[in-house]
C-alpha cells in the first residue's frame, strides 16, 4: 500500500505543476488577447465589443483630471471662470463618455495610415509590458508625437482600460 502511494504522489505533483504553469501562461498572454480584441473592436467600429474592456469609472476620473483646468497655485480659491470650466468639462465627460464616443475619439486621435496598417506595422510600433502583477501598459508610437499610452488593470477576471495618455506634438513635450 505504501509503495503505491509513492507512485501516485509524483504524478499528482507533476499534474499540479503543469496546471499551475498553464494558468500562469494563460495569465501572461491574456492582456495581449485583450489588446487584440480592443483592436478588432476599433477596426470593426463595434462599440459593444469595446465596452466590456473599459473601466468606465476609472476612465472618466482620469479624463476629468487630464482635461479640467488647473487651479491657480497662488490663490486659495479658483476664479469663477476656471471653476465653471472645470464643472463643464466634468459634466461633459459624465454625459458624453460612451463606447461610441470613445471609439470615435480614438479613431480621430490615431488615424490608421497605410504605413502602419497591418499586423507588422502595428506590432512594430507597439510596446507592451506588465507594470505589476495586475497592471499592464501598452504604448503605440506616433510619428512626430509622444506615444499613445494605454493603461489596463486586471479586474473581474478580465483586462480593463483604466486610463490613457493622449499623444501631443513631440516639440511640446
Amino acid at each position: 500500500m505504501k509503495n503505491g502511494f509513492r507512485r501516485v504522489m509524483p504524478r499528482a505533483w507533476q499534474g499540479l505543476g503543469v496546471s499551475a504553469g498553464a494558468v500562469l501562461a494563460a495569465y501572461a498572454v491574456s492582456p495581449y488577447l485583450a489588446l487584440w480584441d480592443i483592436d478588432r473592436a476599433m477596426s470593426g467600429n463595434n462599440p459593444s465589443r469595446l465596452a466590456p474592456h473599459v473601466d468606465w469609472a476609472a476612465l472618466s476620473h482620469c479624463l476629468k483630471e487630464q482635461f479640467s483646468p488647473a487651479a491657480p497655485a497662488d490663490d486659495d480659491l479658483p476664479g469663477f471662470g476656471s471653476s465653471f470650466a472645470g464643472q463643464v468639462v466634468s459634466n461633459a465627460i459624465d454625459t458624453h463618455l460612451t463606447p461610441a464616443t470613445l471609439m470615435t475619439t480614438a479613431q480621430q486621435v490615431m488615424p490608421h495610415t497605410a504605413s502602419t496598417s497591418g499586423w507588422f506595422g502595428t506590432w512594430h510600433s507597439l510596446h507592451a509590458h506588465f507594470v505589476s502583477a495586475g497592471k499592464f501598459e501598452a504604448s503605440l508610437d506616433q510619428p512626430g508625437q509622444t506615444p499613445f499610452v494605454l493603461h489596463m488593470k486586471f479586474e473581474h477576471w478580465g483586462w480593463k482600460i483604466t486610463r490613457f495618455e493622449m499623444p501631443v506634438p513631440a516639440h511640446a513635450a
